[in-house]
């Protein structure tokens, strides 16, 4: 409104109605309300920088979906080559468990090779997966295998959670 003016020349609102209450703190709503949109462009911005960095950091791993894929190319040649009767339905699980068990060695070691020390473990994990299956094949077929294993994913499963709370998430 133009200084002096007694009525809104848009509205036709009594000046002295128009006019805004000072806040407590010295500033008046328009100021507050505009200093909020642009707090508001700030985080906004922040955050698409941080999501920016992101994905730039995990662009070129693609070994999820190779190990995903050979997976089920494996399972299907075994479920193949067991229906054909080239491997015995007594050792189709065996073949099974040696070749996820090379492949997800693999993939550990190719991701430790990328600089990512975290990725022992599935070396490990990996390695005894191959070594049961070829302790099946080879005919060593103790009772407490199974028993084996459930103790060793207990042992995954704690490992995990210890180390999680060491690292706390951001």
């Amino acid at each position: 409104m133009p200084a002096g003016s007694a009525f809104c020349p848009t509205c036709g609102t009594p000046a002295s109605a128009a006019t805004p209450q000072p806040q407590p703190g010295g500033q008046d709503w328009r100021t507050m309300r505009r200093e909020a949109r642009r707090h508001e462009k700030q985080e906004k911005y922040e955050k698409n920088e941080k999501g920016e960095k992101n994905e730039k950091g995990r662009g070129g791993d693609i070994t999820g979906a190779l190990v995903g894929g050979l997976i089920l190319i494996w399972l299907g040649a075994v479920f193949f080559l067991q229906e054909n009767n080239y491997i015995s339905s007594a050792n189709w699980w065996s073949y099974l468990l040696m070749g996820i068990g090379a492949i997800v060695a693999l993939q550990g070691a190719l991701r430790m090779a990328m600089g990512r020390r975290a990725y022992l473990g599935s070396f490990i994990g990996g390695a005894i997966i191959f070594l049961i299956g070829l302790a099946a094949y080879q005919g060593f077929t103790a009772d407490l295998w199974p028993l084996f294993l459930v103790v060793i994913g207990v042992g995954v499963l704690l490992s995990a959670m210890v180390g999680r709370q060491r690292r706390p998430a951001p």
